[in-house]
């Protein structure tokens, strides 16, 4: 419907909803080792797990050190779920470079999410629109906001 009446639409997309996208994909592996480790009788690794919700969202500027501890402990224990989380804040540091280092390691990020072994990660980038080798940061691609909104100047198109 869009492309039959904008022909010459650009997609989009702003930092905020990409890194939502991989939260939610983080979540969701989360939530896999936590039912796995409860259904396997772990249960002390499955109170751990439930407790680290905000610790692996949460930025990693603004994490106390309970939150740090709690990662940490689970770099220890559970390598998928750390991995999940590295790729979170791997595409999160994206959208802090700009030109050809973002676009670059935009690149790296999706080889790395294809080829990392985590159903959620693998399948993201298929199923993410506007996500793929070909996007750019907005304002190499000259999407109509890239100048005029400051508060979102790395989005990806």
């Amino acid at each position: 419907m869009v492309a039959a009446r904008c022909p010459n639409a650009v997609l989009c997309l702003d930092p905020f909803h990409v890194v939502k996208w991989a939260t939610d994909a983080l979540d969701e592996v989360r939530r896999e080792v936590w039912n796995a480790a409860r259904k396997g009788g772990q249960t002390a690794l499955a109170r751990e797990l439930k407790g680290a919700r905000y610790a692996l969202w949460k930025n990693p500027g603004d994490l106390t050190g309970r939150q740090r501890a709690k990662l940490a402990r689970i770099a220890r224990v559970n390598d998928r779920l750390y991995r999940a989380y590295l790729l979170k804040e791997e595409l999160r540091l994206v959208f802090t470079l700009k030109g050809v280092r973002a676009t670059v390691l935009l690149e790296a990020w999706l080889a790395w999410a294809r080829r990392c072994r985590i159903p959620a990660f693998v399948s993201w980038p298929r199923r993410s629109p506007g996500i793929g080798p070909a996007s750019r940061p907005r304002s190499s691609m000259g999407c109509p906001t890239a100048g005029s909104r400051r508060s979102t100047p790395r989005s990806v198109c």
